[in-house]
């Protein structure tokens, strides 16, 4: 691999309360497990700690790529997985299982695909179940240098995989047992050929540690009454913070509903205090499934539901400021500000409280801000977030516990729900769209070409910054990209929405 990512600070957002009780072998989200009541195991994990079940299709992906770097899959039976997103260059997810972290899932920005680091307990697992790549055996003499802090030199490697790439992920095995894991620093084409130099850079050593696999064939309703007492405590302090803001501001309650994980908890908790507006701003580059999915909640629920529709503002106003970016999100204030805008203006003159599915592990911005605020485009909206505080595993077992139908597009592999144009994307969620709406990502490919990117450009996602950071200026570099010019405005005024407003009208 030419290109070497630069190191991220992991941010600390808020307390990371994750734990396990090893008796009934699930996440725990408090001390003591409310099914057993026996006290849970603290679990170690990169900040900011925003944990999620994974669904079917993420455990699909986790053991597609196990079986690519491996050759046998990481899960094999029904068992509570949760994934642990970490700052990175791309997408960078901590997979955790039976209480510890067994790997991570990470997208390879020069490969574009996902690759399966494993940890030493994944490793062992895949060990176990018989891997057939991606091993490099030494003998045992060798094996007691290792352990002591040595990497994995070729005058003790006495079998691994022909195949084997340099940079490639490895289990370093000794004795039938696994004792490392790393990365290989040249082929095993190369390997087969010398007698000498460092084989594999070792990252993580084994420890004293037995590797026993607990019992699995946890579910739901495990999770569920392992974190009775936890849920049931965030709900009842949600629903007081929501009558005390009801209570101390006279405005008429609205309720901002993306169809997103956070909105759909943020909904369900007002809903048991009030029967609330509900406002759905329609961007024109919703996936079509959330649009399917709001109305199906709409009717299900008889919601009063606000549509702010923004038609075809953002392709409008590509025409007139050039791509979005990162550093350039003029699609949020023309998509959403402006529809809200217009809402505000013929229904609610005086304002509206809104309460929005905003959280402090989602962001440094969203750490640092309160739990009421009023948006600077927007001064007549009082935004209130009741999960402020919450996790998304916090978000996932409440939306469990009610039996609340969830937006089909997390069950098909995405962590975030919005616009399907965003910049905001990793890499890896691009190609998961490109994967599920092969159609709508050729017009948005048209597009991107069509404001001077060049299809490398376009394929390696540099059209997601104005001006590329540092790291993505490196990765351009070694990949031999060269940088087009990106027909892009400077700035945005109220101005320049009303423009657009009237190009769209």
């Amino acid at each position: 691999m030419l290109f070497k990512p630069l190191a991220m600070k992991a941010p600390y957002l808020g307390r990371i309360d994750l734990y396990w009780c090893q008796s009934c072998n699930v996440p725990v989200l408090a001390k003591r497990c409310s099914a057993c009541e026996k006290a849970t195991e603290k679990i170690s994990i990169t900040p900011p700690g925003d944990v999620r079940p994974a669904f079917a299709r993420d455990i699909e992906v986790i053991n597609q790529a196990a079986e690519e770097g491996f050759g046998v899959p990481l899960i094999t039976d029904e068992r509570i997985v949760l994934l642990n997103s970490v700052p990175g260059f791309d997408r960078f997810d901590e997979i955790i299982i039976d209480g510890a972290v067994a790997g991570a899932l990470r997208f390879d920005v020069e490969k574009l695909h996902l690759e399966f680091m494993p940890r030493l307990e994944g490793a062992a697992r895949i060990w176990a179940a018989g891997a057939s790549k991606g091993f490099v055996e030494v003998a045992r003499d060798a094996a007691k240098y290792i352990l002591d802090g040595k990497s994995v030199l070729m005058p003790g490697v006495v079998d691994f995989d022909r195949s084997l790439q340099a940079g490639q992920e490895v289990i370093v095995t000794a004795g039938g047992r696994v004792i490392a894991v790393g990365k290989t620093r040249f082929s095993g084409e190369q390997a087969a050929s010398t007698d000498k130099g460092m084989f594999v850079k070792v990252r993580k050593r084994a420890g004293t540690g037995d590797n026993r696999i607990p019992a699995g064939g946890q579910g739901r309703e495990a999770l569920l009454a392992a974190n009775k007492g936890v849920i049931q405590s965030f709900e009842s302090e949600a629903h007081a913070f929501i009558k005390k803001t009801i209570d101390t501001h006279d405005l008429p309650v609205v309720v901002s509903f993306s169809g997103g994980k956070d909105s759909l908890a943020t909904l369900l908790l007002v809903r048991k205090i009030i029967e609330p507006k509900v406002l759905f701003i329609d961007t024109g580059i919703e996936f079509p499934e959330t649009l399917e999915y709001v109305e199906k909640i709409a009717r299900e629920f008889d919601l009063d539901l606000i549509t702010a529709e923004a038609g075809d503002r953002f392709w409008k106003g590509l025409e007139v400021f050039g791509m979005s970016g990162r550093d350039y999100r003029w699609c949020c204030k023309v998509s959403k500000l402006g529809p809200v805008a217009k809402i505000m203006a013929e229904s609610y003159p005086e304002g509206f409280l809104n309460f929005i599915g905003q959280r402090r592990y989602e962001s440094e911005i969203r750490a640092k801000s309160g739990r009421i605020w009023r948006n600077s485009w927007l001064p007549r909206q009082l935004c209130a977030s009741p999960i402020q505080n919450w996790t998304a595993l916090h978000i996932w077992l409440y939306i469990f516990r009610e039996g609340a139908d969830s937006n089909p597009l997390y069950e098909q592999g995405l962590e975030r729900i919005g616009c399907w144009v965003c910049p905001a994307s990793s890499l890896a969620e691009t190609y998961s769209f490109r994967e599920l709406h092969p159609e709508m990502w050729q017009r948005f490919e048209k597009a991107l070409l069509s404001q001077g990117f060049s299809a490398d450009e376009v394929r390696f996602g540099f059209w997601r910054w104005r001006s590329l950071p540092k790291g993505q200026k490196n990765l351009m570099e070694d990949l031999g990209v060269e940088p087009c010019d990106r027909r892009r405005r400077a700035g945005l005024a109220e101005s320049d929405v009303t423009r657009v407003e009237n190009l769209a009208s």
